[in-house]
């Protein structure tokens, strides 16, 4: 399958959230990945690669551990640090670029490695000497690269050996830790592969111990959130969300991301502030990693389409794909704040009234300079549909002015940068 049915398509356009829609968009996405992972091992042969014959080993022997473990090896495979390492590698391949098709073999090991299974492999360290184990952790060996094994979870290579334990550091060996965001629902917190981000400049060293707890505490009051006001939006997130990546804070509030080359990873700043607000990012960010999906299986926009528009939300002038990316997460906001308004004041009534005419200044944006597919325009009328029900919310006189004014603030700020404009 390379693209979405049109159930889903209608449900990802017209239904504030949609668990199987969610699940469709993820399978696909794992789908290409492990297509990826192949393409890799293919390409380095086809071009004659030096690394071709470690590529080839270390893919052969991860079919052989998924066959053997589905299961478990299929979590190595959806971290999402696998996907961007593989799309960079088959793009530098195509392209005689830098990337060492030989990184599967690390792959292969950490798919041994949580599912229990012996191997032997031939790998080559990182640019920085260490080991990356997408999904599990970093591993610090001594010498060069060369042959490695690996035996109920415990990895040798010479007389160098370090157990790559799943819970905590040890001696050369550095943990990715999982979060506990609620019963059977956990997510990496992934602050060490070189592949976690597409922005290197954008995201945080390692996580000091002491700032762990904040992770802990903070983002299970947030999730609990969204399961009491937001339930479907918190399947959604369940169905795809598999990495949280530290990012650099701004000055305040927590800044968060997605990223197509990543998908199934949220970047978020160190968490901070009330549960809804924090609650508020992860209904955004899933927005704009579901169109994310949507739109790299059917082009919703005119990309020929160069010219840059303003958009209420950002301080800078966006295209046609920006402004529909951030209509999507921003209708998603606006709904998240129609549910939640009645328990946090005047503040949520005002997000609600400012982000409601925000997306429907970008839609109209959107339609009016014709800047849609003939698919686009479908899916955004589905969008005008759920936002006439945010519209049709009575709000009170003080959050419909304070949304104007803060729009009006925004707008006079973007206009003294760019200079007037009328779309």
């Amino acid at each position: 399958m390379n693209t979405v049915s049109d159930k889903t398509f209608r449900a990802l356009a017209e239904e504030p959230s949609n668990a199987e829609a969610a699940e469709e968009l993820n399978g696909i996405q794992v789908r290409r990945r492990i297509g990826l992972l192949r393409g890799v091992a293919e390409e380095a042969r086809l071009s004659g690669h030096p690394d071709a014959a470690l590529a080839g080993e270390a893919y052969t022997t991860l079919l052989g551990l998924e066959a053997a473990a589905p299961v478990e090896v299929g979590r190595i495979l959806q971290h999402p640090a696998v996907g961007a390492w593989a799309w960079r590698t088959f793009r530098s391949l195509r392209a005689r670029g830098q990337e060492r098709p030989a990184r599967l073999a690390a792959v292969a090991l950490a798919a041994a490695v949580t599912s229990g299974a012996s191997c032997r492999l031939t790998v080559i360290l990182d640019d920085d000497g260490g080991l990356m184990l997408p999904g599990l952790g970093r591993l610090s060996p001594t010498g060069t690269s060369g042959d490695v094994e690996v035996a109920d979870g415990v990895i040798q290579a010479g007389d160098w050996r370090a157990a790559a334990d799943p819970a905590a550091d040890g001696p050369g060996w550095q943990v990715l830790h999982r979060i506990r965001i609620d019963d059977g629902f956990s997510v990496t917190l992934d602050d060490l592969d070189p592949y976690r981000w597409p922005e290197p400049g954008r995201v945080t060293p390692r996580l000091a111990a002491e700032e762990l707890p904040a992770w802990r505490s903070l983002l299970p009051e947030a999730w609990h959130v969204l399961r009491e006001n937001h339930p479907g939006v918190a399947e959604e997130v369940v169905a795809i969300v598999r990495a949280l990546t530290p990012i650099q804070a701004p000055p305040e509030g927590v800044s968060s991301s997605s990223a197509r080359e990543t998908f199934g990873t949220i970047a978020m700043s160190a968490p901070k502030g009330s549960p809804a607000w924090l609650a508020e990012t992860f209904a955004h960010e899933i927005q704009h990693a579901k169109l994310d999906a949507l739109m790299h299986l059917v082009p919703l926009v005119r990309y020929e389409r160069t010219e840059t528009f303003y958009a209420p939300w950002r301080p800078d002038p966006r295209p046609a794909h920006g402004l529909l990316q951030g209509a999507y997460a921003y209708l998603g906001v606006t709904e998240f704040w129609q549910r939640q308004h009645p328990y946090e004041g005047v503040r949520g009534r005002v997000e609600l009234a400012r982000w409601r005419e925000g997306v429907r200044l970008v839609l109209d944006t959107l339609e009016n300079e014709r800047l849609l597919t003939s698919a686009g325009i479908t899916f955004v009328e589905g969008m005008r549909v759920r936002l006439g029900t945010v519209l049709a919310e009575t709000l009170d006189e003080e959050a419909l002015t304070a949304g104007r004014e803060a729009a009006a603030d925004h707008r006079a700020s973007w206009e003294a940068r760019y200079g007037p404009s009328d779309r």
